[in-house]
């Protein structure tokens, strides 16, 4: 399979307090209908989502787990990261900042813990293993086709092409993932099931990593009770 990374090299693990900085309000229309985005469509609703700020500028998504935590891809770790949390439009959304940051040692994935609570829905996380065959959905508020990033949340849906224990692979359906939308959600049946990795836009494929593997490790550094054991 053609992987083409279009990724940023991985960043350390933040262990102190990070700084931000809150992007100016953009006065753009918000769209109507959905329209294509790398394929896919606007999102209708996202009270989990997260776009991930560097010094203004859009850089990564990613997904309030519980009401101070972010999950998101490890290579996005940043120490301007600024988070613009539980709206479909990133103006409108809840701005909070990271106080530490917990990185898995060896999977693409952080834990950022917030400077305050965010109320909102949070993201449940999955349950059960994905099945190849299956249909996920993909969010995020990177790339379109004439920008480098959207000011409004994204959704394309994908079909999972393998399964392993570290991730799930995926190729487009009706659109595909892009820059920018490193770190986003992955949803099944209403339950996060992966957070975005790598892809190849040339081939509209992705690669994100598998939740479920991790849901033990999620669960216990955010604070939650796990339900199941799950490895890590």
């Amino acid at each position: 399979m053609r992987i083409k990374r279009y990724l940023i090299a991985l960043c350390g693990v933040l262990l102190a307090t990070l700084a931000g900085v809150v992007p100016a309000s953009a006065d753009a229309p918000k769209p109507g209908a959905p329209q294509p985005i790398i394929g896919g469509g606007f999102a209708s609703e996202g009270p989990w989502a997260v776009a991930i700020m560097v010094n203004g500028q859009q850089n990564c998504s990613g997904t309030i787990i519980a009401p101070r935590y972010v999950l998101t891809a490890r290579h996005c770790a940043n120490a301007g990261n600024t988070f613009l949390i539980g709206s479909t439009d990133r103006n409108a959304g809840q701005v909070r900042r990271p106080v530490r940051a917990i990185a898995h040692p060896s999977a693409d994935i952080i834990l950022y813990e917030l400077d305050s609570p965010v109320t909102t829905t949070y993201a449940a996380l999955t349950t059960t293993q994905p099945s190849v065959g299956s249909t996920e959905q993909v969010y995020g508020f990177g790339r379109t086709e004439s920008a480098r990033d959207s000011r409004y949340l994204k959704v394309a849906s994908m079909r999972i092409t393998r399964v392993s224990s570290a991730y799930i692979d995926a190729t487009r359906i009706n659109g595909y993932t892009g820059p920018g939308d490193s770190g986003g959600p992955v949803f099944q049946n209403g339950r996060l099931i992966g957070v975005h990795s790598y892809g190849d836009t040339s081939a509209g494929t992705s690669g994100h990593v598998n939740v479920f593997t991790y849901r033990q490790w999620i669960l216990s550094n955010s604070g939650q009770l796990a339900t199941t054991t799950a490895a890590a």
